[in-house]
């Protein structure tokens, strides 16, 4: 966040919910993935197309825009502009209060009055599955306030790791029509269910943006791989749970920490029969360049959240692939999962901050220069969409596999988190290389060839599936898509022709109104 704002379980039958969720309902399956896909329970291909929607992660702690427009209406608006998930960020302190928003952030809501914050996220949760809309839930920082948590990490000391995990788990109880009481009591229920028959909420971002900060040295930020304490080239696959800094509420390792809350996430799924949810880990901000180390570097760097570096690792830093387990401790580990982890990265162009391959050079196809985005975006987090996930073993050919107890992932599925542009028109294309119309038209470009490829968009490699939610929905955001008070568009060519050309499934914008102000250009 700019700091502006057929297929069934592999491990699990049909059963009906035991505590919680509904007398009487069978939970069918869930979602899960296969190679780049991301399948519904009935094993058809979903492909999130989504916007993001935020406010709850803020001090208001609630979504933005209800002071002007029923939430109603901006789902209504979101179906209506072709986008089928809504990623909506909140913050652990606004889950653990539930306080009471003010109602003035709320008057254009008639549903809200009186509630508060998770009824409120309750209540959007359920109307958006009404109408066939689906939810990313993103952990977006601690404490509520804008863009990511300023130490980096996923906790604080006033919201440390224990805090974070119990959040999730309470989540996932949420999600599945089980009343929480931290903070308050709930009297919404979340439908479990979508008006399509599949699971309304699609899965859990654990957290939002990892990274190192601006004077802080790597290993005392967000790491991948590090392992906390545990040499990951003698043991590059261990026990997430037993690492001594667990105990002590002090680890970086931000691979290992989402295994740990993955699992745990996992685990309570299937003590209760549900369906096991997707588990969505975003990358980092740094990661050590060959030949550099953890503690001195050099480092590669991109957008926060943005570095999967560390899955591959490199000839000087062990990959480190994560691996999902059903439950664990730091003595066992539950079953082996291996269908339900996607990938996220996050990605920005250079109104955001002048990254070092935006420049005179910066073209489109893969090795047209040293600034190529399509070879920056394989870099950092498109060799997961590739099948390249083959990581380097310092000493050995590439990772043990063996040691995960099932077989590797060397695929997964890619999801773009976060990208977005202004509403001018140079900031959706422009024939200045370097610029943030380049880059957006690109990128654009980027995601279409991996559902059909084209002389236009073709960058030379053959990405596949590549799933986005769009920074964001919000009017008072600079990238916002919706127009003034939250209705109708700030720009109508960035919806109808840039986004509507990478919406799929029937709730997409059918041609000619997709294209009605123009076809997207052609990337350079």
């Amino acid at each position: 966040m700019p700091a502006w704002h057929g297929r069934v379980l592999g491990m699990a039958v049909l059963a009906a919910l035991g505590a919680g969720g509904g007398a009487g309902i069978v939970e069918a399956g869930g979602w899960s993935t296969s190679g780049t896909l991301i399948l519904d329970p009935a094993g058809g291909e979903f492909d999130v197309t989504g916007v993001n929607w935020y406010g709850f992660e803020t001090r208001d702690k609630v979504a933005h825009g209800l002071y002007t427009k029923d939430y109603k209406f901006i789902l209504d608006e979101v179906k209506q502009y072709g986008f089928n998930t809504v990623r909506i960020p909140f913050s652990s302190e606004m889950w653990e209060t539930d306080p009471a928003p003010r109602a003035s952030s709320m008057s254009a809501c008639p549903d809200c009055k009186g509630k508060r914050s998770r009824d409120v996220l309750a209540l959007i949760v359920n109307y958006a599955g009404s109408i066939g809309l689906h939810v990313v839930l993103d952990n977006h920082r601690s404490g509520a306030g804008n863009s990511a948590e300023g130490n980096g990490l996923w906790y604080t000391s006033a919201y440390p790791e224990a805090s974070w995990i119990r959040d999730w788990i309470s989540a996932q109880e949420w999600a599945h029509g089980v009343r929480q009481t931290l903070g308050a009591t709930d009297t919404v229920t979340v439908n479990y269910y979508a008006s399509d028959g599949w699971p309304v909420v699609l899965g859990y971002d654990l957290r939002n943006e990892p990274h190192t900060p601006a004077r802080t040295a790597y290993l005392d930020g967000a790491t991948w791989g590090s392992g906390d304490g545990i040499d990951p080239a003698a043991n590059p696959n261990p026990n997430p749970f037993a690492p001594a800094c667990v105990a002590a509420g002090a680890c970086h390792d931000w691979r290992l920490a989402a295994e740990r809350a993955g699992d745990r996430l996992l685990g309570e799924a299937a003590a209760h029969a549900w369906d096991l949810p997707l588990i969505i880990v975003e990358g980092i901000g740094l990661y050590p360049a060959p030949g550099g180390t953890p503690a001195s570097g050099p480092y590669d760097g991109t957008w926060w959240g943005g570095a999967l570096l560390g899955v591959n690792g490199n000839s000087t830093n062990p990959g480190a692939p994560v691996v999902l387990n059903a439950g664990g401790s730091s003595s066992l580990l539950g079953a082996p999962v291996n269908d339900r982890l996607v990938y996220s990265a996050h990605d920005y162009g250079p109104d955001l901050y002048q990254q070092p391959w935006f420049n005179a050079s910066t073209c489109y196809v893969t090795g047209c220069s040293a600034s190529s985005l399509a070879d920056v975006w394989k870099k950092f987090w498109a060799h997961i969409n590739l099948g390249q996930v083959n990581p380097v073993w310092p000493g050995h050919a590439s990772y043990p596999w063996a040691n995960t107890g099932h077989g590797g992932y060397t695929v997964a599925p890619l999801y773009v988190g976060e990208f977005g542009t202004g509403n001018a028109a140079a900031d959706l294309t422009s024939g200045t290389r370097g610029s943030q119309g380049q880059w957006f038209t690109d990128i654009i470009n980027f995601v279409q060839s991996s559902f059909s490829r084209t002389a236009g968009n073709d960058s030379g490699l053959a990405v596949s599936h590549l799933h986005f939610t769009y920074w964001s929905l919000n009017t008072e955001d600079a990238y916002a898509v919706l127009g003034s008070s939250y209705a109708g568009l700030a720009n109508s060519a960035k919806e109808y022709t840039y986004l509507c050309s990478v919406e799929w499934g029937p709730l997409a914008v059918p041609p000619p109104q997709c294209g009605s102000t123009g076809s997207l250009p052609p990337a350079f």
